[in-house]
C-alpha cells in the first residue's frame, strides 16, 4: 500500500514539473491536455494502474490550486530580448532627438459595445437562465496622451453611419466622430 503511495506521489510530481515549466513559457494548457500528459506519463514509466479519471484531474488542480481563467492579452508574443536590444540600442537615438517626455505619445483603441447584454445574471434556484441573440453594434475609440500626461488628445469614435440619428440636435461633440462602413 505504501508502494502506490509513493508511485503516486512520484507521479504527481512529474506532472506538476511539466505544467511549471509550461505555464513559465505561457502555453495555454487545458484540463484534455493535462490529462493527456498525465496518461503519457503512465504509459512511459510503465505505471498500468494509473486511471487519468475526471476525479483524479479534479483532486490534482484541488491540491496544487490550479484554476480555469481566461488567456487575456497579447504580453506573451514579444521576445524579452528584442526588447532588451531596442531599450538599449534603438530607443537612445530615438530619444537623442527630443528635449522632454512631453514629445512621446502613445495611442491605443480599445471595442465598445453599447448594447451588450451582461453575460452572468442573477436568477432563482432551479430556474434556466437563457438569454438571446448578443448584439453586434460596436464602436471604436482611440484614445492617445503624450508620456508625461500633460496632453491629452480628444477621443475619437470611429462608427459605422456617417450621420447617427444620436446626433441629430447635437451642436458640439465632446469627441472627434468618424464613420467607417467596416468599422
Amino acid at each position: 500500500m505504501q508502494e502506490v503511495a509513493k508511485s503516486r506521489k512520484r507521479k504527481c510530481g512529474r506532472d506538476l514539473k511539466w505544467f511549471t515549466l509550461q505555464r513559465s513559457k505561457n502555453f495555454p494548457i487545458t484540463s484534455a491536455i493535462l490529462q493527456a500528459k498525465a496518461i503519457e506519463f503512465a504509459e512511459l514509466f510503465e505505471e498500468k494502474s494509473f486511471v487519468c479519471s475526471d476525479g483524479w484531474l479534479d483532486r490534482f488542480k484541488k491540491r496544487h490550486n490550479i484554476r480555469s481563467g481566461k488567456v487575456v492579452g497579447e504580453a506573451a508574443s514579444i521576445c524579452s530580448c528584442d526588447i532588451n536590444h531596442w531599450m538599449k540600442n534603438v530607443r537612445p537615438d530615438i530619444i537623442r532627438n527630443y528635449d522632454e517626455m512631453k514629445h512621446f505619445f502613445n495611442a491605443d483603441e480599445t471595442g465598445l459595445f453599447p448594447k451588450l447584454t451582461p453575460n452572468k445574471a442573477l436568477k432563482f434556484k432551479g430556474e434556466k437562465c437563457v438569454g438571446g441573440k448578443l448584439s453586434k453594434v460596436r464602436i471604436t475609440i482611440l484614445a492617445c496622451a503624450n508620456m508625461s500626461g500633460s496632453e491629452k488628445q480628444k477621443l475619437t469614435v470611429i462608427g459605422k453611419s456617417q450621420k447617427p440619428r444620436c446626433f441629430k440636435n447635437v451642436k458640439k461633440l465632446p469627441v472627434d466622430y468618424k464613420s467607417i462602413k467596416k468599422a
